[in-house]
């Protein structure tokens, strides 16, 4: 790289400018096309019964809840005519599967909240994850709003999607437009010069651009999560900035012990080069091996880790020696701190030799002092860690959202006003209920009804409440193809170890006439994508340990 960036160091950064351009053309509009979910694991029984539910049942992939309230209550004309109108509206709609509704005959259990002044329209919407939040988005647009005195909100995992990938695109900018600037203003106070503080930021600006025109390259293959954004902007910044740091100040180190430009630059690629592109290796490869992960956010993490780590060493060892050949004496021009000293009238600092340097002297510190001081530093991270020791795995629900969000809003508003929340419930799905009489569905749909914190089961037998028949058959369609589901209703917050225990002793329950059951839902899901998690983290650690 030494000489061809002695050779040819504007052709270099011209193409260099070129492909950046290119790439930023192509993967900038990538986060269209990214999934905001992924936390599933495509193997387990959840995603299985998911599959079954979808394919079978017509079920869609996934739910949408539209609140439609009014003080006047769910009885209202106007609250009438307005849910009518958005039922006839889903219904028109080729991307909506099933539709429940509180206002239909017979009303569905917990569709209407404890005070009967809202009710809820539950939709199905189908599509790849990426068309689910544009037809979701359509829908909350047409539908959402304030009309004679009625309000309407959208929300359910639908609208979670959605709010999830615009805010994470709002906050990559808002990261971006934060870390840039202070970065900037770190590197002019180390550097000193703006032009060579600004090289730092110019090659990490590079390195996500190239990332992330990587991943709308993945994305044609498989589906890639809206966090891998996150990842790739933190990291190709930090890498970046590193990287070019240490190249720039071993050229410098060189010019000053009387190293002529091009022996400095060789001497620098030899040993401050070798070490990028060692440690971008080693990085590289740790990152890669979180592709071993069944979920697609944490294959993405992989993704997004590896591109960011080779365009950053990349870009750092072809362009940063390319700029320094350019630049030449320029690159300490534009330097503030001379610029303030002649302002202040104060004299150009000397020459301060190595040993008073304040890191020179921490670094001796620390040698004489190690043991004491290594263990201060692990009593230290012990503490810091110490309240991991009480961590609560648990899936981003609208909790994640700010509170202006309309799916946080009518999370809290079912969390709240209805007795049970779509969300917390358990669906079992039969297979294979040929030769299962109604009998033994009800006797199985009474057993789950008498576990702790379950409110109701729904069946297709009937509606069972506390062990006991409530009512006409609710689920009249969960019967189908030889299989069949049933919905259980539970009062068990999620991710609790009351859901932990609950979800446990429905396992315990016989199916129907022996058969074999699947259970889905938020708290199944993840309690398959956290096992997943846990049961493939020794392989990974134990891979990045012999890595590096």
């Amino acid at each position: 790289m030494t000489v061809l960036a002695l050779a040819a160091p504007r052709r270099i950064i011209a193409a260099a400018a070129v492909l950046t351009v290119a790439l930023a053309v192509f993967g900038v509009p990538v986060a269209n096309h990214l999934s905001p979910s992924g936390f599933q694991d495509p193997g387990s029984e959840s995603a299985s019964a998911a599959r079954l539910l979808t394919e079978h049942f017509g079920r869609g992939d996934v739910e949408m809840v539209i609140v439609v309230s009014s003080p006047d209550g769910v009885d209202s004309p106007a609250v009438r005519t307005v849910a009518r109108d958005i039922v006839t509206a889903l219904d028109e709609n080729p991307h909506v599967a099933e539709i429940s509704s509180a206002w239909s005959t017979p009303v569905p259990p917990d569709l209407i909240s404890t005070d009967r002044t809202a009710g809820l329209i539950v939709a199905g919407i189908t599509g790849t994850e990426a068309q689910q939040q544009t037809y979701a988005k359509d829908i909350s647009e047409q539908v959402s709003g304030e009309r004679d005195g009625v309000t309407v909100r959208t929300g359910g995992t639908a609208m979670v999607n959605v709010q999830i990938t615009e805010q994470s695109q709002h906050d990559l900018l808002l990261m971006e437009s934060l870390a840039i600037p202070l970065s900037f203003l770190a590197l002019v106070w180390v550097f000193g010069g703006l032009l060579a503080a600004a090289l730092p930021v110019a090659i990490g600006a590079m390195a996500v651009i190239g990332a992330l025109a990587v991943l709308r390259v993945v994305t044609f293959a498989t589906d890639v999560s809206i966090f891998a954004l996150n990842l790739a902007a933190a990291m190709g910044l930090a890498l970046a900035i590193d990287y070019t740091l240490l190249l720039i100040s071993r050229y410098r180190d060189e010019l000053s012990d009387g190293a002529d430009r091009a022996t400095a630059l060789s001497r620098t690629m030899s040993t401050a080069g070798r070490t990028v592109i060692f440690s971008a290796t080693t990085v590289a490869l740790s990152m890669s091996v979180m592709v071993l992960f069944p979920m697609h956010f944490l294959k993405s993490f992989a993704y997004a880790g590896v591109a960011t780590v080779a365009f950053a060493a990349a870009a750092a060892v072809v362009i940063t020696p390319a700029a320094l050949v350019l630049l030449g004496d320029r690159i300490d021009s534009l330097n503030v701190a001379r610029l303030a000293r002649r302002v202040l009238r104060r004299p150009d600092p000397g020459p301060v030799p190595v040993q008073q340097r304040f890191w020179y002297r921490c670094a001796h510190g620390v040698m004489r002092r190690a043991l004491p001081l290594g263990l201060a530093v692990v009593a230290l991270l012990l503490v810091l860690g110490a309240p991991f020791l009480g961590v609560r795995w648990g899936f981003p629900d609208d909790r994640v959202l700010p509170p202006s969000a309309s799916a946080h809003q009518v999370g809290d508003q079912l969390r709240e006003q209805f007795a049970a929340n779509s969300d917390t419930a358990v669906t079992v799905v039969v297979p294979d209920s040929a030769g299962v009489s109604p009998e033994q569905v009800s006797g199985y749909a009474a057993d789950l009804s008498r576990v702790a914190d379950v409110a109701a089961v729904s069946a297709p037998t009937g509606t069972y409440v506390a062990g006991s028949r409530t009512g006409p058959p609710s689920a009249p369609t969960a019967a189908r193809d030889g299989s069949m589901y049933l919905t259980v209703a539970t009062t068990a917050p999620l991710f609790s170890e009351a859901s932990e225990i609950q979800l446990d002793r429905l396992h315990a329950v016989a199916g129907p006439g022996g058969r074999a059951v699947e259970f889905t839902g938020t708290a199944q899901t993840n309690r398959d994508s956290v096992n997943a998690i846990t049961s493939t983290l020794p392989l990974v650690l134990g891979l990045i340990a012999v890595i590096m």
